[in-house]
């Protein structure tokens, strides 16, 4: 059975007004699709057929103009209605939107009342088609402008959009209430979401989720990527009830989520007593080995000492590591339950170094190796049979380097490996900005 609601289009390359927009149409009973830029907007109006287009009139790739223009000149879309979205109060751009077929025009800020207004006008009553438009001469503020519209269209633009603007640009004070409420509007709903979608992705993730409801698949060079597992869980879960069972792996677990935020690693998921973290993403950086190295030693120093005090109702299990360096794929999988995820053969090697570690141990590749022996003390093992890799160089990462320890144990850096790391930090970032 075909559905009932109108479905409208919006395109805008600022997530945030994108979201408050698609969660206002909603509410209103529409369904809503959405855009970063005019490129995606037409293929988008092209396959859904919206019974409406919102656009922002600047934007990449494309902008609102020639987005407008495309739609208004293809005879199987050209009845489609389109709104221009603009925040440029001038003759100028407005002649402009006219001549690119716009339909109508929202000069923001705009309030909830003035944008359903238009939609419904437009939605009640089918627009001219463009081709059917005669080009006519209007003459504003001393000057010219040939123009394809109608009579009839034209006054309609002009006097509720034309006269409506010049009127807001003379409401100063007027504006800033509703610049502050449509903020405060923004801020609710942007906390609102972002609470839900932070604690499971990273920002830049979270916010094209929440408005485009997808994020670009992504190739990293290089990224270094941590498998952890507990030995002998397998054989305790029989005995351990489910509250147990539970609380036992959030004890752990939270504790390495601490150490992964702290050295700007990213918890990729967890599969029963396995913790997947990576360094190096969404932003790429150069001191992701180090970062990544840092975060296992803390977590074996953490399991290492927490059998002296844990009580009877969480058991204690002893941890191994692996860690490689190596090339990646990046991306969201899921329409309804997201997933951010990551492929390739670097996370195959790197969980054949956790399952080749022994207990207590932290193993890492060859790759990972030469990006942190400076810093760290090693033990390589040779070639050691993976499955599916065949025989694959390994090393057993023991502890910093005395020189550059706060500690006896060697898990802590000194102000000198702080000095160096921020070196490191340092022009890492200066060759990211030119």
């Amino acid at each position: 059975m075909l559905g009932t609601k109108s479905k409208i289009l919006v395109v805008d390359d600022y997530p945030a007004l994108v979201t408050l927009t698609r969660h206002k149409l909603i509410h209103k009973g529409f369904d809503v699709i959405t855009a970063p830029n005019g490129e995606e907007a037409l293929s988008l109006v092209r396959s859904e057929y919206p019974d409406l287009v919102i656009s922002d009139v600047e934007m990449p790739l494309m902008d609102g103009y020639e987005l407008c223009s495309k739609i208004k000149n293809d005879s199987r879309l050209h009845q489609i209605p389109v709104i221009l979205v603009t925040s440029m109060v001038t003759t100028d751009s407005l002649m402009k939107g006219i001549s690119a077929g716009a339909d109508n025009y929202l000069t923001k800020p705009y309030d909830d009342e003035t944008l359903f207004s238009k939609i419904d006008e437009l939605l009640n009553n089918p627009v001219k088609p463009f081709t059917d438009r005669e080009m006519i001469n209007v003459a504003i503020d001393n000057k010219n402008y040939n123009i394809k519209a109608d009579y009839t269209h034209l006054v309609n633009l002009l006097v509720s959009t034309y006269k409506n603007t010049l009127a807001q640009n003379r409401e100063l004070e007027n504006i800033k209430q509703q610049l502050r409420s449509i903020n405060q509007e923004l801020e609710l709903s942007k906390n609102e979401h972002e609470d839900l979608l932070q604690n499971v992705f990273p920002k830049k993730i979270a916010d094209s989720l929440l408005a485009y409801g997808t994020v670009t698949p992504e190739r990293y060079e290089d990224v270094t990527i941590m498998f952890t597992d507990f030995d002998g869980f397998s054989k305790v879960v029989p005995d351990l009830s489910p509250e147990k069972l539970i609380n036992s792996l959030t004890h752990y677990f939270d504790q390495f989520d601490n150490y992964a935020e702290e050295h700007n690693l990213i918890k990729i998921k967890t599969i029963g007593d396995s913790y997947m973290a990576v360094g190096g993403l969404p932003d790429r950086n150069e001191t992701h080995p180090i970062d990544v190295v840092l975060a296992a030693l803390k977590m074996k120093y953490f399991m290492d000492n927490a059998k002296h005090s844990l009580n009877s109702s969480i058991p204690h299990f002893p941890l191994r590591i692996g860690i490689h360096t190596g090339e990646s794929v990046v991306g969201v999988i899921g329409k309804k339950r997201f997933a951010y995820d990551i492929w390739g053969s670097a996370v195959n090697l790197a969980s054949r170094m956790e399952q080749n570690a022994d207990t207590n141990y932290i193993n890492i590749s060859e790759a990972t190796y030469e990006r942190v022996k400076e810093f760290f003390e090693c033990e390589t093992r040779g070639e050691i049979e993976a499955k599916n890799m065949g025989k694959v160089p390994m090393y057993y990462l023991k502890r910093i380097k005395e020189e550059y320890s706060e500690d006896v144990d060697g898990v802590f850096p000194n102000r000198l490996f702080v000095r160096q790391y921020n070196m490191m930090t340092r022009t890492s970032n200066s060759q990211v900005g030119s």
